[in-house]
């Protein structure tokens, strides 16, 4: 089984450096972007991402602007999810900006979400892969 999912990547521009939302999962400890796999209940990964959105920073779709891209990131889960670990996963990647105030506040699905620098994104994200997503992502903003 390969599980579907969305990522997204917040970004917004603060003086001539853009910054991009980095959050840390309460539950496995990894720091990346925010991310889940697509539910049952989900009609789109669009839905997927928007409720993972709600679910991890509280934020409603008028708060937003969620941009699907080309660009997927592919991996196998580790073992802090027993339930999917060895299972393969292919997460779509969407971009977002705040609307308005780009204060970020987070549930307790995360233990941190804060607004780094690309060389700060780079040197905290947890995983190589997603580090090569990143990279490919830049190059749209």
């Amino acid at each position: 089984m390969v599980y579907e999912g969305a990522v997204v990547i917040f970004h917004k521009t603060e003086g001539a450096e853009p910054r991009f939302l980095v959050v840390e999962n309460t539950k496995t400890g990894n720091v990346s972007f925010m991310a889940g796999a697509k539910e049952d209940t989900d009609t789109s990964l669009e839905a997927t991402a928007e409720r993972e959105i709600q679910e991890e920073l509280g934020l409603t779709k008028e708060q937003y602007v969620l941009t699907p891209t080309l660009i997927s990131y592919e991996f196998v889960f580790g073992p802090q999810k027993p339930e999917r670990a060895g299972a393969q996963a292919q997460y779509h990647v969407f971009l977002a900006s705040m609307i308005g105030n780009d204060a970020i506040f987070h549930t307790q699905e995360l233990k941190s979400a804060k607004w780094m620098t690309a060389s700060e994104t780079l040197s905290a994200l947890s995983f190589p892969d997603l580090r090569a997503v990143f990279e490919k992502i830049r190059e749209l903003i």
